[in-house]
């Protein structure tokens, strides 16, 4: 029986990375189905390889989590990017290549002597995309940077927490995921563009400017300052919370609630299933426009007691039934058990040789010959003699 092509077929990236958004940009290849080839330096490997969390707390350079999530469906080959002999291997990959993807700091690959004209002259057609944390020029271009450090330099951090506090950074390596996934669409246009030209391009990914450019309120606050000079503040505290735009977390007998009341409609609709018993709570709080002063507290006081008297899954039901958007908190745990979830096919498990069966996330759309996770990330040069094999049969042929 044959199987179906996946959406990236044929396609061949190299990923020269070693940290986490040129990892995800050649992920999200290697998931449709192109071909990646990870380089990795002998005897190491990738950072990412270093970091937890590992089956049983034991740090496993084969068994990082991170690393796993990072380079599904990849292959590894250890290259010593020092040694002539293997920048040759990496150049005769490079023939065959559509993409390349790295993140050494500026001027890192030219002084290995294989910056991207040396590359482009072995393969015309080859896109070659450059992360790093400024741009490739600039005065900008050789400061030290974290993903903290481009946080507050991008923008997200001005914009996150209370006006009256210090900024806030968003958690996790959030920032690096999203310089990643706009790399990841800049080379997949780049090889659009040498698909239809037959030229290739070098794409410079700037990950400060990925961050100022974000969908997260950034672009918005942005275009604000340049049309009205209006510098929008980080989130205000309100002294009064309006019935039509009612938010919180709150606390149930197992966990938490989110509500989110946004407008008079589902404000009703929550004092219709909150005060459903309690005819004086109803009477008093119905089509109230806005909740201030002692009125505030009171109702404060009875929402927190009825959601603490009920099981958080329990309460969401109950409020979806009556179209009212609120949300329970799920464990991981239990979002990988929900029926929901799992009805839709969200979560794949795949066998790796260390570290064992694992469940990973799929893409969050559905489509033919589309995403999917076929083989668990690399052990450390697992494919690296077949692929010297195969140069060495070719330089025999030619």
């Amino acid at each position: 029986m044959s199987i179906e092509p996946q959406a990236l077929s044929g396609l061949r990236v190299i990923d020269l990375s070693r940290w986490v958004a040129g990892e995800y940009a050649s992920k999200l290849f290697a998931d449709f189905g192109a071909e990646v080839i990870k380089i990795e330096r002998p005897g190491e490997g990738s950072l990412t390889r270093r970091w937890g969390p590992f089956p049983g707390d034991v740090p496993d350079p084969e068994a990082s989590a991170l690393f796993l999530h990072l380079n599904t469906n990849k292959q590894s080959v250890a290259l010593d990017l020092h040694d002539p002999a293997d920048v040759e291997v990496l150049l005769t990959l490079i023939e065959t290549a559509d993409a390349v993807v790295e993140s050494f700091r500026p001027g890192h690959l030219e002084s290995l002597g294989i910056g991207p004209d040396v590359l482009r002259a072995r393969n015309p057609r080859l896109v070659v995309t450059r992360i790093s944390a400024f741009g490739q020029d600039g005065p900008n271009r050789d400061r030290e940077a974290t993903g903290l450090v481009l946080q507050a330099a991008g923008g997200p951090m001005n914009a996150t927490g209370a006006a009256d506090r210090a900024p806030l950074r968003k958690p996790g390596l959030l920032e690096h995921y999203t310089i990643g996934r706009s790399a990841g669409e800049a080379t997949m246009a780049g090889i659009f563009h040498a698909r239809r030209t037959g030229s290739g391009s070098v794409i410079d990914v700037s990950g400060q400017e990925v961050l100022l450019a974000g969908a997260d309120r950034r672009a918005s606050y942005l275009l604000s300052a340049s049309y009205s000079g209006m510098v929008a503040p980080r989130g205000v505290r309100s002294p009064h919370r309006h019935g039509a735009t009612f938010t919180g977390p709150f606390r149930t007998n197992d966990g938490f609630v989110m509500i989110y009341v946004t407008n008079q409609v589902f404000w009703n609709r929550l004092i219709d299933l909150a005060g459903a018993d309690d005819p004086e709570f109803h009477e008093r709080f119905h089509n109230m426009p806005t909740v201030s002063g002692q009125d505030r507290e009171d109702f404060m006081a009875y929402i927190e007691a009825w959601c603490l008297a009920n099981d958080k899954m329990d309460l969401m039901e109950r409020c979806e039934e009556a179209r009212i958007p609120v949300t329970a908190f799920m464990e991981v745990s239990e979002l990988l058990a929900h029926e929901h979830f799992r009805g839709r096919g969200a979560f794949t498990e795949v066998e790796h040789p260390v570290a064992g069966t694992l469940t990973y996330t799929g893409a969050p759309w559905r489509m033919r010959g589309g995403h999917a996770i076929k083989t668990a990330a690399p052990l450390l040069d697992q494919h690296g003699a077949r692929i010297r094999e195969q140069n060495e049969q070719k330089a025999s042929l030619a």
